[in-house]
């Protein structure tokens, strides 16, 4: 499960306008140019494993990428200052793990390619600049083109994927979806009944609508590996979702549960974030990931998709996992089943707590935290507990 957001407050930066057309050349090819307003000495971007070494060409002569630490550099070979830059992309199968993946293909020849791996910071020396990017979509000849929902905190921010291919999105109301036509019946129930249930709950229950129609994209990578992978990710108002394995023929009531879960909880991360400033920070993600956990187990029981005994069950597990970590949130596994532990002790309901938590964030800017989540329960907390008032 695939749970994060770009970084988006890690610094506050000034911005630097630019313009990237992202152009499908060929079956499995991408071009990709970059054309700064002023001129900058170096692009960077956060390294995504090998990929670009792999599968970026850099076109534009005199220029090179390398890898400088945990960052991708693209700058001339001289040294010297340039406004433009144009790359060759090669569609890229694998992943980083804990990252998005930068290519996900579906069936019917459709590709969906990551915008956020193509975007970054502007150096001009020393002096960091957030890409205030300004994307043009380009497909092949009679192909359609999705665009991902805009980064209203950001304008010109990180953006999630942009889909090509012969598919057209279906409008259900305030949702677009993007389904594989090979998702199986029992797949795609879930993913609609799930997402159409707890989006009008949250919806309810946060007091806010989302400020852009929600764009989910269902993809299926094959039938042919062992097992069965769900991964799904939510980025700036768009829900990704890739499904893969042999499993996936056959339906059975605890693979629903599991992909029902996993609507839930990346529903979850598309409310936390359908605010106007502030949001989720880099430092702990426990809160998010935990919160995001709570939410989920609240959302599905409030809309009976599971029962509380399930609740019940799920909870118990991930206590045992997070007591095996010595409560700990500084692993993977911790950040999830530890962070929800930490919701759950508070003996608060999490719709209000998570309610003041959204206003909160709005009020000054200040990204979601623990030391957020203590103030509100010790200010509010007696009446968000069991027989209190909401």
């Amino acid at each position: 499960m695939l749970c994060q957001f770009p970084s988006l407050h890690a610094e506050m930066l000034p911005g630097l306008p630019l313009k990237v057309d992202v152009r499908h050349v060929a079956n499995d090819k991408w071009r990709v140019d970059y054309r700064f307003t002023q001129p900058v000495t170096a692009i960077t971007m956060p390294t995504v494993a090998d990929y670009r070494q792999r599968a970026w060409k850099i076109l534009t002569p005199g220029m090179r990428l390398k890898a400088v630490g945990e960052q991708d550099v693209i700058a001339a070979t001289s040294g010297k200052p340039f406004m433009a830059a144009s790359v060759e992309i090669t569609t890229f199968d694998g992943f980083a793990p804990k990252d998005y993946a930068s290519f996900t293909r579906f069936t019917d020849g459709g590709t969906a390619i990551y915008l956020g791996h193509l975007q970054g910071e502007a150096r001009r020396g020393k002096q960091k600049y957030e890409m205030q990017t300004d994307i043009k979509l380009t497909g092949l000849p009679k192909e359609n083109v999705i665009a991902p929902p805009l980064n209203r905190q950001m304008p010109g921010g990180a953006r999630g994927y942009a889909y090509f291919g012969p598919a057209q999105a279906v409008s259900a109301g305030g949702t677009k979806i993007l389904m594989d036509p090979e998702t199986p019946p029992w797949a795609r129930e879930t993913v609609l009944d799930a997402g159409a249930k707890l989006s009008q709950y949250y919806e309810t229950a946060y007091q806010r609508a989302l400020r852009d129609e929600l764009l989910i994209m269902v993809a299926i990578s094959g039938f042919e590996a062992p097992g069965l992978s769900m991964k799904g990710g939510a980025v700036m108002g768009q829900l990704s979702y890739r499904f893969e394995g042999k499993a996936l023929v056959g339906d059975h009531p605890k693979k629903r549960d599991y992909l029902a879960r996993l609507v839930a909880h990346e529903m979850a991360h598309v409310w936390q974030m359908n605010i106007a400033r502030g949001g989720v920070g880099a430092d702990e993600p426990w809160v998010h990931e935990g919160g995001a956990e709570a939410m989920a187990l609240d959302g599905l029981q409030q809309t009976g998709l599971f029962s509380e005994d399930k609740v019940q069950a799920y909870l118990a597990e991930k206590t045992a996992t997070c007591e095996k970590l010595g409560h700990s949130v500084a692993s993977y596994d911790g950040i999830y089943a530890c962070g929800l532990m930490r919701f759950d002790q508070l003996g608060v309901a999490i719709v209000p707590l998570w309610r003041s938590m959204m206003q909160a964030t709005e009020v000054k800017g200040d990204v979601y935290s623990g030391a957020m989540i203590e103030a509100l329960v010790r200010e509010q907390g007696e009446k968000w507990r069991p027989g209190g008032a909401n």
